[in-house]
C-alpha cells in the first residue's frame, strides 16, 4: 500500500497512482492542503506591462499553484511574453506550464521552459539559472507564502536582480482526518498494534507534513531518529509501521531535521516513475534480506 499525501489531478488515471499500480502496489491520494490564489490584480498589472518596462529576462515558478495564478490574471491582457523564459521546478510544474502556452493566446504564456525534471529542487533550479544568466538580469519570482530563501540567496549571491511576487497561499485541509479515514476505510485498513508493516507515507511538501502528521499518528507507528521505545509523540504503542518517502530533499531535509523522522526513501527526481522505482527498489533490497 502507498498514501499519497497530495491531491490526485484530474488525469484519468491519476499518473502516481497508476504508476505505482503497474508496480503492484494499491495506492490512495488524500488531500492535504488548501489553497488560494492572492495577489492575481497585480500579477496581472506585471504581464500587462510586458517584460521590456521592467527589464525581465526570466519567469521563476516552483509551483503548478503559480502557473494557475499566471492563467487567472492574464485574462484580458495584451503583452508578448513569448521570448521570456520559464524556469520551473520538477515535471508537474512543467507540465503545467506546457499546457497553459497551449491554451493561451500566443505570446501570453510560457513557450521557453527551462528546469523541469532536471530541477528537482529549488536549489537545483537556482544553479540551472546560475549558469544560464548573466550578472545585472532581473527575473520575476512567483512565491507562495511557505517559499524559503534557497532561491533568491543563490541568485543574490550571483548578481541576478529578483522580484518576488507572491501569488499563492496554503493552509492544512479543514477535512483531513475525515477524508483519511475515508479513504483509508474504502481501502480496507484496518488498524493493529501487531508492529506489522503497512506500507508507505510518501510527503510531498513541508508545508503539509506538521499539519497532518497528528492524524496519521493515529493510524501509524513512524520510526524515528531518536528510537523512543516504540511509543510516538502522542503517547501510543505501537501501530502498524508506516515507511516514509520523499518527494525531494527539501521535504526529506524538513522531516528529518524539524520532524525527527526517519526518511526511507527520496525520489531522485520529483516525478512518478522517480518516486515509484525508489520504492520499488527499497523493498526489493529489503526483501533480499
Amino acid at each position: 500500500d502507498v498514501l499519497l499525501l497530495r491531491s490526485p489531478t484530474l488525469d484519468v488515471p491519476d499518473k502516481y497512482e497508476a504508476v505505482f499500480r503497474t508496480h503492484g502496489y494499491s495506492p490512495i491520494s488524500v488531500p492535504v492542503l488548501e489553497t488560494t490564489l492572492v495577489h492575481l490584480e497585480q500579477l496581472g498589472d506585471r504581464i500587462a506591462e510586458g517584460p521590456s518596462v521592467h527589464r525581465f529576462t526570466g519567469v521563476i515558478v516552483t509551483s503548478k499553484r503559480s502557473i494557475e495564478a499566471w492563467g487567472q490574471a492574464v485574462e484580458g491582457v495584451v503583452a508578448r511574453w513569448a521570448s521570456i523564459p520559464f524556469y520551473v521546478v520538477g515535471e508537474v510544474t512543467a507540465e503545467a506550464a506546457r499546457e497553459l502556452g497551449k491554451r493561451l493566446p500566443a505570446g501570453l504564456g510560457p513557450t521557453d521552459i527551462r528546469g523541469g525534471s532536471e530541477a528537482g529542487s529549488a536549489e537545483q533550479l537556482a544553479r540551472i539559472i546560475w549558469k544560464d544568466v548573466s550578472k545585472s538580469k532581473k527575473m520575476l519570482y512567483l512565491t507562495g507564502d511557505k517559499n524559503r530563501d534557497t532561491i533568491s540567496r543563490i541568485l543574490t549571491q550571483r548578481g541576478v536582480g529578483l522580484e518576488e511576487l507572491q501569488v499563492y497561499e496554503t493552509h492544512g485541509s479543514s477535512t483531513f482526518v475525515h477524508d483519511l479515514e475515508d479513504a483509508l476505510g474504502r481501502a480496507g485498513f484496518v488498524g493493529c498494534d501487531a508492529n506489522e508493516a503497512w506500507g508507505w507515507i510518501v510527503f510531498f511538501a513541508p508545508s503539509a507534513a506538521r499539519h497532518v502528521y497528528p492524524a496519521l499518528c493515529d493510524h501509524f507507528f513512524f520510526r524515528r531518529l531518536v528510537d523512543k521505545g516504540g511509543v510516538d509523540d502522542h503517547g501510543h504503542g505501537r501501530k502498524e509501521i508506516a515507511k516514509v518517502a520523499a518527494i525531494g530533499p527539501t521535504t526529506a531535509s524538513f522531516l528529518r531535521d524539524e520532524m525527527g523522522l526517519r526518511v526511507d526513501v527520496i525520489a531522485p527526481k520529483p516525478t512518478p516513475a522517480e518516486l515509484a522505482s525508489a520504492i520499488v527498489g527499497f523493498d526489493s533490497v529489503s526483501r533480499s534480506v
